[in-house]
């Protein structure tokens, strides 16, 4: 079994070692079992793809999606859920009637598994949001607050195209099913945990190595990004080698657990679909040649060769 853009000559891969592309050979984007695993590859889900697949004698090319999707099924049912909001876009919303003082509640950890038990989430007149879903508030709206209730926006803060600040009050008496926004959020608390997120794309940017490829022609420069998040307090309880799922942001590997203030907890992105490898400029699809125009009379040319073909034919038919 080969792979669609993926390196799988040892001599070629330890050029990108050699080079400091990668890390080592247990780099998430080696096609390593060490590495995969630091992706977020469970060897139950490696297992199952690999007695699907069954035993051939024929060599073929398959998508990392194929295997990610079985690895999806596997960890989403004991995968724990977590909050993140972005480190540098950020928004701050004040509640007028939300808690002064922060408050504590028990919330599971996975609402379709209580096995997994419950955490604790705080709430608090001050919440922070993503600046992406500020952008689409206005003044008026009601959004869901997810674990808590609905909300009402009265006033967005902006500055230019950006938003700065967000102002509303609670309305939990809100039928959730009829807000078109679902938004995540975390109290504003000094407990929030710093997270460095990883996300990794192909290391090159063709989907076939051929034996004579240069591997320097054909390099992805844009296969790892790297930003930060503010996680809730709860993950300060998580293991190395965890999954874990971050509302509306996707599954997560945890690559190095949160043991010591100022050192960020890191986060590799777990993919579970195809979109999810297309990661940086060097894997955009190549969009397809446009046909070449022809010149105006070549064109006139053409044409009028297959007028004076249809009228022979028709010569001909009238003669027979």
């Amino acid at each position: 079994v080969n792979f669609i853009q993926t390196v799988m000559s040892k001599r070629k891969l330890q050029w990108f070692v050699d080079q400091g592309i990668v890390d080592g050979w247990y780099d998430p984007r080696f096609p390593t079992v060490q590495g995969m695993v630091r992706r977020g590859l469970t060897i139950a889900a490696l297992r199952e793809f690999m007695l699907t697949m069954g035993a051939s004698r024929n060599v073929i090319n398959l998508e990392w999606d194929k295997l990610f999707v079985v690895n999806k099924r596997v960890i989403d049912p004991t995968c724990p859920r977590h909050t993140a909001v972005s480190r540098d876009r950020k928004v701050m919303w004040k509640l007028s009637d939300g808690p002064a003082e922060v408050e504590y509640r028990t919330v599971p950890k996975h609402k379709k598994n209580e096995s997994l038990g419950t955490k604790l989430t705080a709430y608090s007149n001050k919440i922070l949001i993503d600046l992406d879903d500020a952008v689409q508030l206005e003044n008026g709206m009601e959004v869901t607050l997810m674990d808590w209730g609905n909300a009402i926006v009265d006033e967005v803060v902006r500055s230019g195209d950006s938003v700065v600040e967000i102002k509303g009050h609670l309305h939990l008496e809100g039928d959730v099913k009829t807000t078109k926004l679902k938004l995540t959020w975390l109290a504003d608390t000094p407990e929030l945990v710093p997270v460095q997120v990883k996300e990794f794309g192909m290391l090159v940017t063709v989907k076939k190595i051929e034996e004579d490829t240069k591997i320097e022609d054909v390099v992805n420069k844009n296969s790892l990004k790297t930003y930060y998040v503010l996680g809730d307090a709860n993950m300060r309880g998580l293991q190395h080698g965890q999954h874990l799922q971050l509302e509306r942001k996707g599954f997560f590997y945890v690559d190095k657990a949160y043991t010591k203030e100022g050192e960020p907890m890191i986060l590799h992105f777990v993919p579970s679909s195809g979109k999810d490898f297309d990661k940086g400029d060097g894997n955009k699809k190549e969009a397809a040649a446009p046909a070449k125009k022809q010149a105006p009379a070549a064109a006139a040319a053409d044409g009028g060769g297959k007028k004076k073909e249809k009228k022979e034919k028709k010569e001909k038919g009238a003669a027979a």
